[in-house]
């Protein structure tokens, strides 16, 4: 493969690297900005292990794959070139991995509605494209890089004769590379009638025309009474002149009657999700529900006989959640925001977390995300509730308020349960009517319970002198006496949603005194520790000692 002419894609009008000159390892390290004799260290003597950090994830058809990310100085090299790259690569029509504002979707967009869709994988994509390749395209017109600048730009991005799976340079790499390819395969699509495109390694042909030419594609009967599909010599020929190799066993040709099937997307009428997909992931949201979020997390990576990466790596909850949303993303960019079944997932997922991600809070609520929902009795909404929601709006605060979001037929229970779980701050309002309803007062209880867990923000404006006898919770929260004045209960609410996006700073250490000699005081100073500790601290000014206090105050005939 060595001998392959190299394909670019073609160069950036500007210069490469600025214009300056690079020609030797020296050169190279200046214009990453790296030290050249740790560069070269690393590059040529420092052990494997020293320059990448390897790890094995599953293949989605089975077996491990190897994965090999880059780590300290090789690491910012990498991706120090990889702006360069991108910045030089103009991406073939064909082409749709790795490449901005492309995506499976658009691959698959070309296929749908064919009668016949050809699928071809590439064998040992990313390690067949070597040493030699990467750094002939570095001294190609595009670069421009002299022969031993070049050599050293092609060690920065290879392992073991091949490019990395895992490296940031990789991608872009196989896309330059792979050029030439796809300007072959282009062409012979249009000579016979068909659509062509690649997503890095897999390669898709579809016709609207009865069957495919046997130059491409054709069944042979290499055993009595057994056909084989195999590649035809003029498509065969391309590949193997633009430097590539066919997996013969990932060689698929599918028809209409089939579910047509390009990078994982259906493309039988439209492109879509395959259902088994779905329902893999309504089976994990049942799995979430039924057995709750860490218990579903270890099942699922016990299944798969996987582990959690990453910050989330001792947590499988926290990975399975992360999982569940990137799944979701998925259905979202090939079936659309607006899908019933979408949306359906998300308002499933929004009634099980109770944090959930901005995404499906914007889905259930529209472009809208509320950070404050407004908790009170119907009866408290006209002189309370509403003044305050529009004091929270002018000062650009995002709240809910139910007759304000809730429209005609929609499911009332449903918004009310689902605002309320989204919403970071709940404002409580509690009034002489809101607590004698059983409503209002679920939603308070809902709201501090999530507060005690850590998951929400209780702020709680006290109208009149409401009977806290049934409110334990709020007991010992503080809380703010409603004035009328609901321009002022908004600042508050803005304050604290500054504090609470605010980053806290670490506690100072205090610095403590030095022990005593021994004498007669240390016996004093333990018996006194000793009382610090068994004594009750003072009570805490709360809620209802408070209200109890404005009480005695007015006196019994106010």
């Amino acid at each position: 493969m060595s001998s392959t002419p190299v394909a670019t894609g073609a160069a950036s009008e500007t210069p490469a690297f600025g214009g300056r000159p690079v020609e030797t390892a020296a050169d190279v390290a200046r214009v990453l900005g790296v030290d050249p004799s740790k560069l070269l260290y690393t590059l040529y003597k420092a052990p494997d292990s020293a320059r990448y950090r390897t790890f094995e994830i599953p293949k989605r058809t089975g077996g491990m794959r190897e994965i090999a990310a880059p780590i300290g100085i090789l690491r910012e090299a990498q991706d120090r070139l990889m702006a360069e790259l991108v910045d030089r690569y103009r991406a073939h029509p064909g082409a749709h991995g790795f490449i901005a504002e492309r995506s499976i979707l658009t691959n698959a967009e070309h296929h749908v509605g064919a009668k016949l869709v050809l699928n071809i994988d590439l064998k040992d994509f990313f390690p067949g494209i070597n040493f030699g390749r990467i750094r002939g395209l570095f001294m190609s017109p595009v670069f421009g890089m002299g022969k031993s600048a070049a050599a050293v730009a092609a060690q920065i991005c290879t392992r073991k004769n091949g490019l990395p799976q895992g490296a940031p340079t990789s991608p872009v790499l196989s896309n330059f590379i792979a050029t030439e390819l796809d300007r072959r395969l282009t062409r012979l699509a249009k000579q016979n009638g068909m659509s062509y495109s690649r997503y890095a390694d897999d390669i898709t042909f579809s016709t609207k025309r009865p069957s495919f030419p046997a130059t491409i594609v054709a069944y042979e009967e290499r055993e009595p009474g057994r056909r084989t599909l195999v590649l035809g010599e003029d498509l065969t020929k391309e590949i193997i002149a633009a430097g590539f190799i066919v997996n013969e066993k990932k060689v698929r040709l599918q028809t209409r009657s089939m579910q047509q099937s390009v990078t994982g997307l259906t493309v039988n009428d439209r492109t879509n999700v395959a259902r088994e997909r779905i329902r893999r992931l309504r089976a994990m949201l049942h799995a979430w529900a039924k057995f709750g979020l860490d218990a579903a997390g270890e099942e699922h990576f016990k299944k798969r006989r996987a582990t959690p990466r990453g910050i989330v790596a001792n947590n499988p909850g926290a990975a399975f959640r992360n999982i569940v949303y990137g799944e979701l993303a998925f259905v979202k960019m090939i079936r659309g925001q607006s899908d019933p079944v979408y949306l359906k997932l998300c308002a499933r997922l929004i009634d099980l977390d109770p944090n959930p991600s901005k995404f499906v809070r914007q889905m259930i609520f529209g472009a809208d995300d509320y950070e404050i929902f407004i908790s009170h009795a119907s009866e408290d909404r006209p002189e309370v509730a509403r003044p305050i929601h529009a004091a929270c709006e002018r000062l650009g605060l995002k709240v809910f308020l139910d007759d304000e979001h809730i429209a005609w037929g929609e499911n009332f229970t449903h918004k009310i349960n689902s605002a309320l779980g989204a919403a970071r701050t709940v404002l409580c309002i509690i009034s002489p009517i809101s607590v004698t309803k059983q409503w209002p007062m679920a939603e308070v209880n809902t709201a501090i319970s999530l507060e005690i867990s850590g998951k929400k923000e209780v702020f709680c404006l006290v109208v009149g002198r409401p009977d806290l006898s049934h409110l334990p919770l709020i007991a010992g929260k503080d809380f703010m006496l409603w004035n009328g004045d609901a321009d002022a209960v908004a600042k508050e609410l803005k304050a604290l949603m500054r504090r609470h996006k605010a980053p806290q700073p670490p506690p100072i250490p205090q610095p403590q005194p030095p022990p005593l000699p021994p004498g007669p005081w240390v016996k004093a100073q333990s018996a006194a520790r000793a009382k610090a500790v068994v004594e009750p601290p003072p009570p805490r000014s709360s809620l209802l000692s408070r209200i109890l206090t404005l009480g005695r105050k007015d006196g019994p005939g106010s």
